[in-house]
């Protein structure tokens, strides 16, 4: 029999979140015989879960009544492809989260689109899906053991490093299989979470709304779970007022009598790699690369000191003549990099 310590207490997280409220009077001895301990061995297990806000005691003495807390663990681990994001998330996660309205289509959301990003470009043998509550947020993860996310995209585009991968997952609407997917997903997923955190080929892709908060250390803990492969993590606040349909409207001029995703942020840092400087006109044109499919790009210049005369040049003067139906903005530019851009003749209209 095994000893209580030794048991894996994220296991007994994840059966107390989906049978506490089938075993409100007898929840005790229903662990103890799923994990093959004793009623004694049970008891310090339940004072934990109690702790953590797992279960929570509402009637005492020797007949104690346990209800589910605020606090909720679901994990699954899937073969792939195959997988059915929508009835997993359905019968397997979505009946313990009890989430309002608008915090619930996020969560819905963004789990069914990095699911199935995982079961149709992964090449993985493997999913693991984790979603755990707590008194402020909901966290997920996505970990698959596939050939990583930044891989797929430099082997796509046939990039000369992979960490201009990174650039092209933040453009938006780059899918390795365009006959299926529209190249959306973890665009809209990763603005439609207060914090998300993309790792794979040992490169990150992250964003948070607003202030850094103490999700943050819940998230890198949580992207360590794998070596290889992609891990995807992400946060929603329970506070959030946000709903899914504001985050597409933000990305779509004509919102919300059209829903074409037209407008996206870009940050100009990703593309600094190698000597991390921004000097020449072919790096201007990679950072242009599918600029062309939207009708407003706006760059965010957050983070970069100083720009070559080539690379502005090519930026705005070459790239606005020859797409004068593609409005450029550039945002948060230091003084010298606003001086380079003036100095191509370029007006923000």
């Amino acid at each position: 029999m095994p000893r209580p310590s030794r048991l894996p207490i994220d296991a007994v997280r994840t059966w107390a979140t989906r049978e506490v409220a089938a075993h409100p009077r007898d929840f005790t001895q229903q662990l103890a015989a799923h994990f093959g301990v004793t009623r004694a061995g049970a008891g310090p297990l339940v004072r934990q879960l109690e702790r953590e806000g797992f279960v929570v005691r509402s009637a005492g003495g020797t007949r104690p009544r346990f209800a589910p807390g605020p606090s909720r663990l679901l994990a699954e681990r899937v073969a792939l492809p195959g997988v059915d994001e929508s009835a997993l998330w359905e019968q397997r996660f979505a009946p313990w989260l009890d989430l309002p309205d608008n915090l619930s289509n996020i969560v819905h959301y963004a789990f069914t689109e990095m699911v199935n990003n995982a079961n149709d470009h992964a090449g993985a043998a493997w999913l693991d899906v984790r979603v755990m509550r707590t008194v402020d947020a909901v966290y997920l993860a996505v970990v698959d053991d596939g050939i990583g996310t930044f891989r797929r995209i430099a082997q796509a585009l046939a990039l000369p490093d992979e960490r201009l991968a990174v650039l092209e997952l933040a453009k938006g609407k780059f899918s390795s299989d365009p006959q299926r997917h529209s190249g959306e997903g973890v665009f809209f997923t990763s603005r439609a979470v207060d914090a998300f955190l993309l790792r794979a080929n040992g490169l990150e892709y992250r964003r948070h709304q607003g202030e850094r908060w103490p999700a943050r250390q819940r998230l890198a803990d949580l992207a360590a779970t794998t070596a290889a492969g992609t891990s995807v993590v992400m946060a929603v606040s329970l506070a959030g007022q946000r709903t899914l349909r504001e985050t597409f409207d933000a990305y779509t001029l004509g919102a919300p009598e059209d829903y074409d995703f037209d407008r996206t942020v870009v940050p100009v840092k990703l593309a600094q790699v190698g000597s991390g400087n921004l000097l020449s006109r072919s790096q201007a044109k990679r950072l242009t690369s599918r600029f062309e499919r939207f009708r407003r790009v706006e760059l965010d210049f957050a983070e970069v000191q100083e720009i070559g005369q080539a690379f502005a040049d090519e930026l705005f003067r070459v790239f606005v003549q020859a797409h004068p139906q593609v409005e450029l903005v550039p945002l948060n530019a230091a003084l010298p990099v606003n001086a380079m851009i003036r100095r191509t003749g370029f007006r923000p209209s």
